[in-house]
């Protein structure tokens, strides 16, 4: 590869980092077509950004390319759009043309843009490039990522991610972090070396072979000590998650009352209240919710016992609702919820009524540091690095350099 010291150094510097197939698709369109065509057309659409009250569609080429473009422009951008059978949007190719940019896959400094002997190489696919490729972009720690979490949701790789990215690259802002973990996500699901099912990710097969293949001994211990960390970690979230749970079993009723209060404050809710006991129908604490500039009233009920609530005190609960002057209500328990009642929760024509369970209460709690205390590591876990620990005896300019 061609690449400068200073690039080898900051890993995952591709933005908007596309599929491989995706990039493999453009290059041979590009090969051979003219420089400053090319810079000009991306110039010329980018000027056509739009207003949030005047958005510009680019969802459709075949509409905005003659509407937005002429001459030389449109027919580049036409070239582009029907060569690769209407698959790639003229508007989006930032991203694998920095991709080209950046591993010396496109030369685009002469006159005309022309494939490089790299970007040949990735074309076919060699292993040497896309494994280069993989360990700069940060796709391979991702794999050693997924590998120890098992299945996640990106909430839950994030954090090892960014740990990655300030260690390996300028990457500060977890909104960056976050856009680059989703690009590369779907890199991986695109070549089949993770999969997706709903909002959780997990290592396939085909990926745990790949990352096997490419640091077997020292993929496999920081795997094994990645599983072991997390292991701990969720035995010591589960224990403690009993220890709150009996705590909140055993509250006096009046405070458990007022810990709801708090936390409808910390969730956003305004002017919250606990009832006094007489004549509250039930309703222990009543606030006003806010959308947009609409308030709305709402009473909550707790029932503060393990056994699952019945459809019948969801009606009762709705049916006090006038009485209160509001028009939803929640319904908070420690332990769970019947069929029949949350069959009847929601539905047309009725005031709705949103159900906590136990275990989604003390996610708030946690969430909104309730009675919690958030933790973090003091001292990250580590890899040892044996390139460090040489046994081979120093050259003479190793020798020099250390006298």
């Amino acid at each position: 590869m061609t690449e400068s010291k200073s690039n080898l150094k900051s890993k995952a510097r591709t933005p908007w980092l596309p599929t491989y197939a995706t990039a493999q698709l453009l290059y041979p369109l590009l090969n051979g077509t003219s420089s400053a065509v090319f810079r000009q057309m991306q110039q010329a659409i980018g000027q056509q950004m739009g207003t949030p009250e005047n958005p510009v569609d680019w969802t459709q080429p075949s509409v905005w390319i003659p509407e937005r473009l002429t001459g030389a422009l449109r027919d580049a951008a036409w070239a582009i759009w029907d060569g690769s059978s209407q698959r790639l949007n003229p508007r989006h190719l930032a991203g694998s043309e920095m991709l080209a940019r950046n591993y010396g896959l496109l030369e685009f400094a002469g006159q005309n843009i022309h494939l490089t002997e790299n970007g040949e190489r990735f074309l076919a696919n060699d292993a040497g490039v896309l494994r280069h490729v993989d360990d700069q972009e940060g796709l391979l720690a991702l794999l050693g990522i997924l590998a120890g979490l098992g299945v996640a949701q990106r909430k839950q790789i994030l954090p090892e991610w960014m740990a990655f990215l300030r260690e390996n690259s300028g990457t500060r802002a977890e909104s960056v972090g976050s856009s680059k973990l989703y690009d590369r996500l779907m890199n991986l699901i695109d070549r089949g070396l993770a999969q997706r099912d709903g909002n959780k990710y997990a290592l396939t097969e085909l990926g745990a072979d790949y990352l096997g293949a490419v640091e077997p001994v020292k993929v496999r211990r920081e795997v094994n000590a990645r599983r072991t960390m997390n292991d701990a970690i969720t035995a010591y979230v589960q224990e403690q998650r009993g220890y709150l749970r009996k705590h909140l079993s055993e509250m006096h009723p009046t405070r458990f009352e007022h810990l709801v209060g708090e936390l409808l404050e910390a969730m956003g809710y305004e002017d919250s209240t606990v009832t006094q006991r007489s004549g509250d129908k039930g309703i222990d604490v009543i606030a006003t919710a806010r959308f947009g500039i609409t308030t709305v009233k709402e009473v909550v009920q707790v029932k503060r016992y393990n056994q699952n609530v019945q459809r019948e005190v969801i009606d009762r609960l709705r049916g006090v609702l006038p009485l209160h002057g509001a028009i939803r209500g929640t319904l908070i328990t420690l332990g769970g919820f019947s069929e029949g009642a949350k069959s009847v929760a929601v539905y047309v024509g009725a005031a709705p009524i949103t159900l906590i369970d136990g275990e989604t209460l003390m996610d708030l709690l946690i969430e909104h540091h309730l009675g919690v205390t958030p933790i973090e590591l003091s001292a990250p876990p580590f890899a040892v690095n044996e390139e460090f620990f040489s046994t081979a005896a120093p050259t003479e300019a190793e020798e020099a350099a250390n006298a």
